[in-house]
């Protein structure tokens, strides 16, 4: 078995997306993490790496294609290792739409005084028309791919670290003493509800014994 690593190559990655891998017409496994690592026989296959989801419209079963998808044939090869690189290559196209849609959010608290609030809304519109035009051309060929066979083990892509996790490594003894104390006080209410069963126990018994 060969080995076939699939990277996303993505820099300023803020949002953790899961993407479907597909060989050869065949979902293996999603991504959740910039790197994934497939065994699969010597040979040539087609990749698909596809992010978005299909939406159910009415009742027969029909769904809407919000899928966005690359395809890249691949030769994995017995010798060495076979990398896969892939990338949103509509980057600019994505920062261009961010900064529209934070400025149309500030619009609706902010009036845009006569006659600015006219030109901002016809390019506005006029480019998130053009940004859905633009990708449902290339919806297809969303991705940049690359592939490569390199003799050397790839290095290990990890995911960013969030902000709570570089707290709680930062604060770790902090948190470790925090679950301490959690738990002796946890401890100390056990204790005592036990004692107070066994004190109404003893008085039910008693309780029992002279209505006998």
């Amino acid at each position: 078995m060969s080995l076939l690593v699939i990277t996303h190559r993505q820099k300023d990655f803020w949002v953790r997306i899961p993407y479907q891998v597909i060989v050869n017409g065949r979902l293996v496994g999603t991504m959740n993490t910039p790197q994934a690592r497939l065994r699969l026989p010597a040979g040539y296959y087609t990749i698909t790496i596809r992010s978005g989801s299909y939406v159910p419209i009415g009742k027969k079963g029909k769904t809407l294609d919000l899928t966005l998808s690359s395809t890249a044939p691949v030769q994995v090869s017995e010798y060495g290792y076979t990398c896969l690189d892939f990338k949103n290559k509509e980057r600019w196209w994505n920062t261009l739409f961010n900064i529209d849609l934070i400025l149309w959010l500030t619009s609706v608290f902010l009036r845009i005084p006569h006659p600015w609030n006219i030109v901002y809304h016809v390019v506005s519109d006029g480019f998130f028309l053009l940004w859905i035009i633009r990708l449902f051309v290339v919806r297809r060929r969303y991705f940049a791919m690359e592939t490569y066979i390199t003799t050397d083990p790839p290095e290990a892509v990890y995911p960013k670290k969030t902000r709570m996790e570089k707290y709680m490594e930062a604060h770790k003894e902090e948190i470790q003493a925090r679950q301490r104390k959690m738990y002796e006080r946890q401890q100390e209410r056990s204790l005592k509800a036990m004692r107070r069963r066994y004190k109404f126990q003893e008085w039910w018994k008693k309780h029992l014994k002279r209505r006998c």
